[in-house]
């Protein structure tokens, strides 16, 4: 299993969020769904270790506070008898050790949260890191990936509210517990009292707080439903510029603004049903401790200071409950945030099996052998398609728009997989290789895709063999070396995610450098080559065809004019196949 440093030296895996949010699912498995109980659980099995620790100061904490209840019992009864100043004195200095103590843990408790907070925060950031360039890429997901990637920031509530439940809810759950089992030291029907109590507590939980965990997710999922819509306007600030279009996207977002807010208050009011709950409970348990207290102490069963202690915790605990909608807020949105994230993490992935396909310096040979392609249940796209291109031709797929040609490149750069039939490269099977194996050998160049980095960088793309003199080298042979020393920062001019300073063709011959600099063993240009201006065209196709290039090269395109430069033409009509040469 590979490891990943992070700046903490602590070893992250890279499968961890599997472990941590899905137990030991395997990696990639479609159509698996796991409880939002069981999300929850997981959450804490994956820190065990940590969340021990901070549950077990907290009872520390939880133990050291009943100084309060106690040290006010004694000091009453003291008082009450006439005694002496002196363990008075003893009393508040044990009570201040007791808190000061309870307190020193409690910084100990919020400490080791934060450490798991940050952890937790680096560990989904790396394994989304590792997982979204090897996310399949079928074009419905495709689609959605900018707004699946925005479940990241559900990492935010998940530590704030972990930090809330781990903290507070669990002070809370031992104020509770701990404060009614000291009644039932006092006297039975104190502890019939306390018994009632944690009845109450669970009525309020599990019975009133009926479909409140599914209801939050759904409010999740109209919540995320808004998001995309407005990121939809913002990535397209053309498109919503006119009367109509402006008024339609008000239409849609007020339609899916409803959904939001009826999901949300279907969760309210279960929410609400719940917090009305624990506020009467803490009017009724109040006021009956109170005369079932005097009543014992008046009948000598019970003494003024056991009352009064016996106050004071019930008190503090129903004083928590006043909190209840707090807590339960923060439980639900972290197993809603929990759902969204397991989601995001289950996207499937490319296959990481077979076998690694040798690393060359020529050209390679390429053959389809009765290919069969078909999106889902549609109709083939191809039917029984062959040829076989030798190493180091310079090869044109010619067809109109929707005729294949862009699918056809996806299986050749092994995004997509065949439905029947075989792509071969230098005889190997594409489904008995790696996908990294084959992209380590084969380039594609389809428009461009900048990174928001120095032209350096969008250049070499992390190939730290790639030298500067290279990079250079491939800019002057695209035509832009000139253009690029210019600029006042030359290569190392920041680029913009749209390419900018450049042109959308100059853009395009980035991606061309970055292709060429590689020196591939097969080069795949997707129409980009169509994009471009005649001159622009002109310098990129003298370096494409050149004889002595390291690759063997083929162009998707529906320009005649490129296909007639290439050494062969491969014709791919709307219906079926043909081959000429």
């Amino acid at each position: 299993m590979i490891q990943i440093k992070v700046k903490n030296n602590r070893k992250v895996s890279r499968f961890i969020l599997d472990c941590l949010i899905q137990g030991r699912r395997k990696v990639g498995k479609d159509n698996h769904k796991v409880s939002p109980s069981k999300l929850f659980l997981s959450l804490f099995r994956g820190e065990s270790r940590e969340i021990s620790v901070i549950l077990l100061y907290g009872l520390g904490v939880g133990l050291l506070s009943l100084a309060i209840p106690v040290g006010v019992q004694t000091l009453v009864s003291t008082v009450n008898f006439g005694s002496l100043s002196q363990p008075v004195l003893f009393l508040v200095l044990a009570v201040f050790v007791g808190l000061a103590s309870a307190a020193f843990l409690r910084a100990i408790q919020i400490k080791i949260v934060e450490q798991f907070q940050k952890r937790f925060f680096a560990q989904v950031a790396l394994e989304l890191a590792y997982r979204i360039p090897r996310f399949r890429l079928d074009g419905k997901t495709k689609a959605r990936f900018p707004e699946l990637v925005n479940r990241f920031f559900d990492v935010l509530t998940v530590q704030k509210s972990s930090a809330t439940l781990l903290l507070e809810g669990f002070a809370l759950a031992l104020q509770i517990g701990l404060g009614l089992l000291l009644l039932a030291f006092y006297h039975w029907f104190l502890l019939a009292f306390a018994l009632v109590m944690i009845l109450a507590v669970g009525v309020i939980l599990f019975g009133l707080g009926r479909g409140a965990v599914a209801s939050s997710i759904e409010e999740s999922v109209q919540k995320y439903r808004v998001a995309a819509w407005l990121e939809e306007l913002a990535a397209r600030p053309l498109l919503f510029r006119s009367g109509a279009s402006r008024e339609m996207a008000l239409l849609r977002a007020n339609e899916i603004i409803g959904s939001y807010l009826d999901a949300r208050s279907a969760h309210f009011r279960i929410l609400m049903r719940q917090v009305v709950g624990s506020l009467t409970l803490q009017a009724v348990a109040s006021s009956v401790l109170l005369g079932l207290g005097g009543l014992l102490v008046i009948n000598n069963q019970l003494t003024l200071g056991q009352l009064v202690a016996a106050e004071i915790v019930v008190t503090t605990a129903l004083g928590s409950l006043a909190k209840f909608q707090k807590h339960l807020e923060a439980f639900y949105d972290l197993v809603a945030a929990l759902d969204k994230l397991d989601g995001l993490l289950n996207l499937p992935l490319e296959k990481v099996d077979g076998v690694a396909l040798p690393t060359q310096s020529q050209p390679v040979d390429v053959e389809i052998r009765d290919l069969v392609f078909a999106f889902g249940e549609s109709d083939p796209i191809f039917q029984g398609l062959s040829f076989k291109i030798s190493a180091g031709s310079k090869v044109a797929i010619l067809g109109s728009n929707s005729s294949g040609k862009s699918t056809l490149v996806d299986l050749l750069y092994g995004i997509k997989s065949t439905t029947g039939g075989a792509v071969l490269l230098d005889g190997r099977d594409y489904r008995d290789l790696t996908p990294e194996s084959i992209r380590d050998c084969v380039a594609l160049v389809r428009g461009f895709e900048i990174l928001p980095d120095t032209i350096l960088e969008n250049v070499r793309l992390g190939r730290d063999s790639i030298d500067l003199d290279q990079i250079r080298n491939s800019l002057a042979r695209v035509g832009l070396l000139d253009d690029i020393t210019s600029l006042p920062k030359g290569i190392h001019t920041q680029l913009a995610g749209d390419g900018r300073p450049f042109s959308i063709a100059q853009a395009n011959r980035i991606a061309l450098a970055r292709a060429i600099v590689g020196k591939p063993n097969l080069l795949l240009i997707d129409e980009t080559l169509d994009e471009l201006d005649d001159e622009s065209r002109e310098v990129a196709l003298q370096v494409l065809l050149d004889k002595k290039a390291p690759w063997t090269l083929i162009i998707a395109t529906h320009d005649s004019d490129i296909a007639k430069r290439c050494e062969k033409v491969i014709s791919i009509d709307d219906n079926n196949q043909r081959r000429s040469a």
